[in-house]
């Protein structure tokens, strides 16, 4: 039997967290009222992508929609828009090179949409840890800053390595929903990095 520790805490600092998508950018969507109506699927802004050969994509086009791939916590790093396109501001250890493929909206504050009877899952608990996490303290304007999320598919060439990946616990629903497109794209990166 292993003995056990006592957790800790580790706070991050924008040079320590990794050089990819992390939890601390994305987490909810499709979780209880979490982005809850959202698209369920990635939006693509890298049609032209390798990985997306022959899925019959184009820009704007939602990835798994159908399917709803997009969730149910998925990962994301902090990003600008310039020119229609996404691309990592590094503020979060992110590599200036990881190409931003394909993202949704995620949140980190259930919607309190004051129905009657309606039961909030997370809350704001999430938020509250990710503003700890991310600013050292708690207040209205950190829990507002850590509202807002993002999940990412994303491509990274380091060296001679290569790091790829679609940042969502549901990519599999595709699969088992015969979701075309999301086979097209898993068949691509198995290609890819399986030879």
């Amino acid at each position: 039997m292993l003995p056990l520790r006592r957790p800790v805490l580790i706070r991050l600092t924008a040079r320590q967290c990794p050089f990819g998508v992390n939890a601390l950018r994305g987490v909810y969507a499709g979780l209880g009222r979490c982005a809850g109506n959202g698209p369920g699927g990635f939006t693509i802004y890298r049609p032209d992508h390798w990985a997306f050969d022959g899925a019959g994509l184009g820009y704007g086009d939602a990835l798994g929609a159908a399917s709803r791939i997009f969730g149910y916590e998925v990962d994301g790093l902090d990003y600008r828009m310039e020119d229609g396109l996404p691309f990592p501001t590094c503020t979060d250890g992110a590599a200036p090179d990881v190409a931003i493929l394909a993202m949704g909206l995620a949140t980190n504050i259930e919607a309190d949409t004051g129905v009657w009877g309606e039961t909030l899952y997370i809350g704001s608990a999430d938020a509250a840890f990710k503003a700890m996490a991310l600013y050292g303290k708690v207040t209205p304007e950190t829990l507002d800053a850590c509202a807002r999320g993002n999940g990412m598919i994303i491509h990274w060439k380091k060296g001679k390595g290569e790091v790829f990946t679609a940042a969502s616990c549901e990519w599999v629903a595709g699969l088992i929903r015969n979701d075309t497109q999301v086979i097209a794209v898993t068949r691509n990166v198995l290609d890819r990095f399986g030879t």
